[in-house]
């Protein structure tokens, strides 16, 4: 099974959830976003953000409740009554049940960080960056995880470049990697 080889984090951006990449959207077994109390491993993170829902998912965001914030775009994207159908048949309410929904991706991610317990300077969050639950071979780590990174902390991860600062474009949307 595929993992965040990081372990920790104190939040999680998901640029993407959708069918196509787990039943819920995101596996649980990868961002540690479960939705019942009967699930267990994956990311130990403190608040996580999805960003968009993929057009094949046809609305169907089952799922969103893992998330602690999502974006207008997934609002914008759900089909409810596909959602309910899906967690009503599943049992698992919690997958369907509405985040806080903020208008941006630059809005999503200052909200986690506002709201992650403990975290008394942004600067040294960690913050870990994936474009999906199916594909983690490649992911971006804030600049708190690169000396430990460079001192081999996380057998299997390696730097790729140097740190550097999220870019957003003129709507506040998270740009590159995607």
């Amino acid at each position: 099974m595929p993992s965040i080889l990081v372990g920790e984090a104190d939040v999680l951006i998901v640029v993407a959830m959708g069918k196509n990449y787990s039943g819920t959207g995101v596996d649980p077994h990868i961002a540690g976003t479960w939705s019942t109390e009967f699930g267990n491993g994956g990311l130990k993170v403190k608040r996580t953000c999805f960003l968009d829902l993929t057009d094949c998912s046809h609305g169907n965001a089952n799922g969103m409740g893992s998330a602690d914030i999502i974006t207008a775009r997934i609002f914008d994207k759900l089909d409810l009554d596909v959602i309910y159908t899906n967690c009503f048949t599943s049992t698992v309410l919690r997958s369907g049940m509405m985040p806080p929904v903020v208008a941006t991706d630059k809005e999503a991610i200052q909200a986690c960080l506002r709201t992650a317990n403990g975290l008394e300077d942004y600067q040294a969050a960690r913050i870990v960056r994936i474009k999906n639950t199916l594909h983690v071979g490649e992911i971006m780590l804030s600049e708190a995880y690169y000396q430990e990174v460079l001192e081999g902390r996380y057998p299997g991860v390696r730097a790729v470049s140097e740190p550097e600062e999220l870019q957003f474009d003129g709507e506040d949307a998270l740009e590159g990697f995607s």
